[in-house]
């Protein structure tokens, strides 16, 4: 796990940006109410000092001394803070300023002094407190504070000796102050980087706070957690987690013990069941074993003398023909019948004795094939090869018996196979189905690959009457046949060729369907 994926930094983080939200936003609001404090303050103060201004000055302009006057707001000026102050006539003549090329000139009215007067067509004769001072940046960096004061001509003025303005006119001029904000602003900035930096050790010491409380209580015991649960998933349901607290996480560790000691223990039942469970097997294996081992005796003798009794009788039917004519034979030369005619028909007799022989000899023959079946001699041969080569050994009886062959035989690889073997298999499908269609037919041989399941395939598709449903599951049996002079040993024999090959042969039949036989071999 990497270090920003584990709960104690997303817990870290939460904390850090929660207190940076909480602490910025009522760092936010003290800092407004401290700047408009300040504000208010200096706003206090500058107006104080323009009424101090105005009272001092006013006896003076009763009296008529204006140089009085001028020297005491001269005096106010140069002092530390104040930017300048000055004095407007009613039509807007600066007659004093502490900067004496100011005076004499015209005020504009369009500036910040007069704008709250002159808004409008007509000048206001009553301004409220907030609306006589205003608050403009210097151009150097700081801002200044502007408060006028009205000097309205009061009875003391209109009634003096030296009165020159008449009782209607209701102000006489305006006292203009200006003052710096160069030291407000300093220590608001001041205030400002104090409370931020107060703010970020406050989130820092939070933070290294949360970081030690959360190693300590919950890093550590999850980690420990976190490692039992990997060396159980190893296996190991020995570890037990180190309780220290009895909190939630120590709860949880005694929860997890308990848990990975119940594990164990159901571990070890289910070992010793399944140890028990195996010598039960074992011992039923062995049961079986001896009771299938004495089925299988069973079955063999059951079979071996299945097999006596169908070869006895397989073999008794020719030799008793043989035995016939041989003693038929000897009573007629016993008799001395021995003219020509007799040699005809011992001829005949002869001939059938031969046959029967050969009959007998090729129900050996099969019964040898099938008992001790012959080791395979594989070669590198071609199916279709050996196909054409057995055609060629039977094409007297196709002729014979009447059947049409017709080949679809697509390019098959060389497999590794025994020639011979593979002959008498393609050989006795041959003559079955050529026994199969006694009145003649089509033999349709057809031969694939199939790449899904990488195997050869040949197949061989009579005409004939077809193979009852009941009978087609026995076709493969041993000695079970339906021709009357069939030996039962012919599909046996090659099903067991098939096998010992790796391959597989079904067979397909309905009745008046005709009979398909399929033969698969492994290319590899």
């Amino acid at each position: 796990m990497r270090w920003y994926q584990s709960i104690e930094f997303k817990i870290i983080l939460s904390v850090a940006i929660t207190t940076l939200v909480i602490n910025g936003f009522f760092t936010f609001l003290y800092l407004d109410v401290q700047a408009r404090h300040l504000d208010e303050t200096i706003l206090k103060n500058a107006t104080q000092l323009s009424e101090t201004i105005k009272k001092s000055i006013q006896y003076d302009m009763i009296q008529n001394r204006k140089e009085h006057a001028w020297r005491i707001m001269q005096t106010i000026g140069d002092q530390e803070g104040i930017e300048k102050v000055r004095i407007y006539g009613s039509d807007g003549t600066i007659l004093f300023s502490t900067t004496r090329d100011e005076r004499g000139t015209m005020v504009d009215k369009k500036a910040e002094a007069c704008y709250a007067c002159h808004a409008e067509e007509a000048p206001l004769e009553h301004l409220t407190s907030s609306s006589r001072n205003r608050i403009f940046p210097s151009g150097k960096g700081y801002r200044i504070l502007g408060m006028i004061n009205p000097m309205y001509n009061d009875r003391e003025c209109f009634s003096g000796e030296c009165h020159a303005h008449p009782a209607s006119q209701k102000v006489l001029g305006v006292i203009d102050i200006t003052m710096s904000l160069s030291e407000g602003d300093a220590e608001m900035r001041s205030a400002r980087g104090q409370i931020i930096a107060f703010n970020i050790l406050s989130i820092l010491a939070i933070s290294a706070i949360v970081v030690l409380a959360l190693m300590f209580f919950v890093g550590n015991p999850v980690k420990q957690l976190v490692h039992g649960t990997n060396r159980v998933a190893q296996g190991d349901l020995t570890h037990a987690i180190p309780i220290d607290s009895d909190d939630e996480m120590g709860h949880l560790a005694r929860s997890f013990n308990h848990m990975t000691e119940n594990l164990r223990k159901a571990n070890d039942e289910i070992r010793e069941w399944i140890r028990t469970l195996e010598q039960k097997v074992e011992e039923r294996t062995r049961e079986l074993k001896e009771t299938q081992f004495q089925l299988m005796h069973t079955e063999k003798l059951a079979a071996l003398g299945k097999i006596a009794a169908t070869v006895a009788h397989e073999i008794n039917n020719p030799l008793t023909g043989v035995f016939t004519y041989v003693k038929l034979m000897e009573r007629k030369i016993e008799e001395g019948k021995g003219a020509a005619p007799d040699v005809e028909k011992f001829r005949e007799y002869l001939s059938t004795m031969s046959r029967e022989v050969q009959r007998t000899s090729a129900i050996v023959s099969n019964l040898l094939d099938f008992t001790r079946p012959k080791e395979l001699a594989r070669k590198v041969v071609n199916l279709n090869s050996l196909v054409d080569e057995s055609l060629d050994i039977v094409r007297n009886k196709l002729a014979i018996s009447d059947i049409t062959v017709e080949k679809e035989m697509d390019p098959l690889p060389d497999i590794p196979a025994d020639p011979s073997q593979m002959k008498q298999v393609f050989i006795n499908l041959i003559i079955n189905a050529c026994e199969a269609m006694e009145g003649g037919g089509v033999l349709t041989i057809k031969a694939r690959h199939d790449r899904s399941r990488n195997t050869e395939v040949v197949s061989f598709a009579d005409t004939g009457p077809g193979i009852a449903p009941e009978t087609l599951a026995h076709v493969f049996d041993p000695f079970y046949t339906t021709k009357e002079k069939g030996t039962g040993l012919g599909l046996a024999v090659v099903y067991g060729i098939i096998t010992r090959h790796n391959g597989k042969i079904e067979v397909k039949s309905s009745p008046g369907s005709g009979t398909e036989m399929i033969v698969s071999l492994p290319t590899d």
